[in-house]
């Protein structure tokens, strides 16, 4: 039965995949927003699991109806960003600048300049695979630290995406000596750090409350003495997408190293968690991260 639905599941990516890209973007979207919709309404346990955070994080929404909306608005731009990640493989050259503009872009280049390598956490908000895809087309060399999803087609697909604008994909359980390989040669290494996880990590604040978080960017930080820097992205008005760059997370060292990846992993958090306070309703509230 599994593996019957991760068939259909396939199946209906490669017709988005495919249709997706013939149609004009506009269409895309309106069509992704559609997809968002259905998929709330048809997914209950992502609803469920949505309702039950958003209720934990933001208690003041005290209305059944305001925080419907909220979900409802969540799954619908997450439908949109679904649409323009689908639609990567058709644009060439930096036609990329045309749906996606950046803040802070410099701070990037000055601290790659250091020759240390740069460690780029960042959070599933927004559209966040058009990060890696935005910073490879302007030269820079990318690589991302990735799990690979429940399906192997549905993984080789995505990885297709990424490597069609030259990303690199550190898979998960390589990742430790791999990125450290890639940083000592003076390269970015990107990590989702906003999800739960039982292994490497510690349990740190986010948002308010104890979860767990991976403590990689803290360890290949002290490791390597590469710079840490967040950033994000989020969708504006007009459908183009913003990418921001925060301010380098100033990493501590002392004798006692255990100590030292606790304190840098929860200043890695609070720098990630600033972005999705600012934009709530692009992140993916879906996801188990406490255990409310």
């Amino acid at each position: 039965m599994k593996k019957i639905r991760h068939v259909y599941i396939y199946s209906i990516l490669r017709f988005f995949l495919i249709f997706f890209r013939i149609i004009p973007r506009s269409l895309a979207l309106f069509l992704g927003d559609i997809v968002g919709v259905v998929i709330y309404k048809l997914s209950k346990e992502a609803r469920k699991v949505s309702f039950s955070n958003i209720k934990f994080i933001f208690p003041d929404v005290k209305t059944h109806r305001r925080r419907r909306a909220l979900v409802i608005n969540n799954f619908r731009k997450i439908g949109r960003n679904f649409a323009d990640v689908l639609r990567l493989s058709k644009v060439t050259n930096n036609s990329l600048d045309r749906i996606v503009k950046i803040k802070n872009g410099s701070n990037i280049k000055e601290l790659l300049d250091k020759g240390k390598g740069l460690i780029v956490i960042t959070a599933h908000l927004g559209c966040w695979e058009l990060i890696p895809a935005y910073f490879s087309q302007k030269g820079y060399t990318v690589n991302v630290i990735a799990k690979e999803v429940y399906d192997k087609n549905v993984n080789r697909e995505v990885n297709r995406i990424r490597k069609s604008f030259n990303v690199r994909i550190i898979d998960k359980e390589r990742a430790p000596i791999v990125a450290l390989k890639k940083l000592l040669r003076g390269e970015a290494v990107g990590i989702l750090i906003d999800q739960n996880t039982k292994t490497n990590s510690v349990c740190v604040d986010f948002l308010g409350h104890k979860a767990n978080t991976p403590i990689g960017p803290a360890y290949l930080a002290l490791k390597t003495g590469a710079p840490v820097i967040p950033v994000a992205i989020h969708r504006l008005k007009n459908d183009t997408h913003m990418i921001e760059v925060g301010k380098e997370v100033v990493i501590t060292k002392s004798d006692d190293e255990k100590k030292d990846i606790y304190e840098n992993t929860k200043k890695c958090s609070k720098a990630i968690e600033r972005f999705i306070n600012s934009y709530p309703e692009e992140w993916v509230w879906f996801h188990k991260r406490w255990d409310n």
